[in-house]
């Protein structure tokens, strides 16, 4: 028998309505439709979260800034190619942010920080810009608006080797969540035959690869040594799964970063009382959002999983006589923080389960007089399991556990 074709994401996102792409908008320029934005927002919600259980803050900054920020950060040399050019407003020149880092290292640098105050960890949810070919653009994983889980922790050498165990920490717990079991490290490293491209001394290249290298050791985390890959400030750890169609991507990545640090002057005071130089760690888990969107809406197919679905059940009156109560059910399920619609359309009943099948919700909701007067449902999956009449309250309660287990 031959395999089910693998559907691409952009083909999964028109069946069940999560994104468009407008060329008058403009390809790489994705508009995310009310049922996308419900599960886009989750996934934020998540890694806000997680990233808070491990002691991250949270900030915001905006989206431009001065050219001489970028000129400082030296990204105007490195990454020039990829960013958009630069705006002239008001005799003053700025550039449209293709990156956060220069922005939370002024974060860090807006008052003294004393050792005891180290680590500092910023994360923001922020969208940047990168000015791709529009050949290389596509659906979710190729676009010039990136949404970045972006985060940065400021931390001393001795912290180094704990912050990245918990960057690797959040990342399996990601993982793990989103139903990715397969995965390695790609360790970016320099290419000293090509030193133009990179920033700082090769003494801090080699020290710092090394460290990171005994870390994925120690840690029994599967890697890959791959020259010339590194970022031009620092050596890399990029996350790589393998899908359900065993293909790989390349996801989140873990950046050592000595070099921005000194550009930019920032320092800590430590128990001597001197100034000290803080370490950078880059790291982001999902990477770019919309990326992430696209890899895994192919890596289960558009079979989004309860606690993402945009709706979790539709509620299918069987006649008009029984739509009272099912919109009742409906605005109760509502209350109790479930994501349930009402299906009252002037369609035959076979009609409603095969289109709710068809988009994917994980439950279907039946109601007819036999359910009204036993004050109960009659609930079928979207791949046609039929689980027969059960009480609302154990509906819900059955709804709320599965939720809570991320199923």
């Amino acid at each position: 028998m031959d395999k089910p074709k693998i559907k691409d994401h952009r083909q999964i996102g028109k069946e069940l309505d999560l994104f468009t792409i407008s060329e008058l908008v403009g390809p790489g320029l994705p508009l995310i439709t009310p049922k996308g934005t419900i599960t886009r927002n989750i996934i934020e919600k998540y890694i806000y979260d997680l990233l808070e259980k491990y002691g991250y803050q949270h900030v915001w900054t905006p989206h431009i800034a001065r050219r001489e920020l970028f000129e400082k950060s030296g990204h105007l040399e490195k990454f020039k190619e990829d960013m958009f050019p630069i705006m002239r407003a008001k005799e003053r020149d700025y550039v449209l942010k293709a990156m956060n880092c220069p922005h939370h290292i002024e974060l860090f640098a807006r008052r003294p920080m004393s050792y005891k105050e180290m680590p500092q960890r910023y994360a923001e949810s922020s969208t940047v810009y990168r000015s791709e070919q529009s050949g290389e653009l596509g659906g979710l994983t190729r676009v010039l608006s990136i949404t970045i889980d972006d985060a940065h922790v400021f931390c001393t050498r001795e912290q180094i080797k704990e912050e990245f165990e918990k960057a690797l920490a959040i990342d399996k717990e990601m993982l793990k969540d989103f139903n990715f079991d397969k995965y390695w490290i790609r360790l970016s490293l320099w290419d000293k035959k090509d030193r133009k491209k990179y920033l700082g001394a090769e003494k801090d290249w080699e020290d710092n690869q090394n460290l990171m290298k005994n870390l994925l050791i120690e840690t029994k985390t599967p890697f890959k040594e791959v020259i010339g890959e590194a970022a031009f400030y620092g050596p890399k750890m990029d996350l790589m799964i393998t899908d359900s169609h065993k293909r790989e991507w390349q996801i989140s990545t873990i950046q050592l970063d000595f070099n921005l640090p000194e550009r930019f002057k920032i320092s800590f005071v430590g128990e001597d009382g001197k100034k000290h130089q803080p370490y950078i760690i880059h790291r982001a888990t999902f990477g770019s959002i919309e990326r992430f969107m696209g890899v895994w809406l192919e890596h289960i197919q558009g079979n989004i999983p309860l606690w993402l679905a945009p709706i979790q059940i539709a509620i299918m009156p069987i006649v008009d006589k029984q739509e009272d109560y099912a919109r009742k059910i409906a605005e109760d399920f509502k209350k109790e923080g479930i994501r349930a619609e009402l299906d009252n359309r002037p369609e035959r009943l076979q009609a409603k389960i095969r289109d709710g099948s068809l988009q994917k919700v994980p439950y279907l909701g039946i109601i007819g007089d036999r359910e009204i007067e036993g004050n109960s449902i009659s609930v079928r999956t979207s791949n046609g399991k039929d689980l027969g009449q059960i009480k609302i309250s154990s509906f819900l309660q059955k709804l709320k556990e599965e939720i809570d287990k991320k199923i």
